[in-house]
């Protein structure tokens, strides 16, 4: 069980989420003292619409957010990096804004699993659509030709790509899972650091991918399907940017763990 309440850490970036982000938080809140979460860092990358001014006022009254306010944005991992570096938790949470845990339980039950399965350095769960369908991100580590099709389209090569997300195997029992989503993430925090968080050289993209891959170097990550969040998935790769951003990323990925072409 949780015995201080310094045990679990929370960290969450956000850019120009100024529409969103008291709603968000008000739901979230509640969740994370529940589960007597109260290092819940916030890192803002330089927002431009007022997030920055939010996030102090919210701060008034939750004497637990973290803020840290970045004079840059350097991306994603860069951004969750600055909690990773500064947090003593036994476990963090790296996770989106957009993200919810379906059960307010489910942080404390994921540490309870994690006290029990010493094996286990990361735990992804289940993650699904805000109308219960399942997101299919129970990924293999991707090749070249896996990363490629998924930019064609959903009906290209469907037999390879529902291989690639183990469409009839990957979401109804525990299994090692080789590239977890960003979008919500449990870790030992020792493991985390011991690896130094983050690749910063992606900007957005892959960067989650490396992260598992990183993991399973030096231990376990284990998706298990008994633990559900919720996330509003943001196709952002399928604008003309997202997808600039993601070629970019496969290319530092490929360059860094070998051109896997097939």
């Amino acid at each position: 069980m949780i015995e201080s309440l310094s045990d679990v850490s929370v960290s969450i970036v956000t850019f120009n989420n100024a529409d969103v982000l008291k709603e968000r938080l008000d739901i979230l809140l509640p969740i994370f003292k529940i589960s007597q979460v109260t290092n819940i860092f916030i890192i803002d990358n330089y927002s431009t619409d007022g997030t920055e001014d939010i996030l102090k006022q919210i701060s008034e009254d939750e004497p637990q957010l973290k803020i840290i306010l970045l004079d840059s944005n350097k991306g994603f991992g860069y951004g969750h990096n600055q909690a990773i570096k500064q947090t003593n938790s036994q476990y963090h949470i790296v996770m989106n804004l957009d993200t919810t845990p379906k059960q307010e339980s489910l942080i404390r039950n994921m540490v309870l699993y994690m006290d029990r399965r010493q094996d286990i350095n990361m735990l992804s769960p289940l993650v699904l659509f805000p109308d219960g369908n399942i997101q299919r991100l129970t990924r293999n580590e991707p090749t070249v030709f896996d990363l490629v099709i998924r930019f064609l389209g959903p009906n290209w090569f469907k037999k390879r790509q529902a291989k690639f997300v183990h469409f009839d195997d990957g979401y109804d029992h525990e299994q090692r899972i080789l590239n977890a989503t960003g979008s919500f993430m449990f870790l030992r925090t020792e493991t985390l650091q011991n690896i130094g968080g983050f690749d910063e050289r992606y900007f957005l993209y892959m960067e989650d991918t490396d992260l598992t891959k990183k993991v399973n170097q030096v231990g376990n990550a284990v998706f298990s399907p008994d633990f559900e969040v919720v996330h509003e998935w943001q196709r952002g790769n399928h604008s003309i940017s997202g997808a600039r951003f993601m070629i970019i990323s496969m290319v530092k990925y490929f360059n860094k763990w070998g051109w896997n072409l097939w």
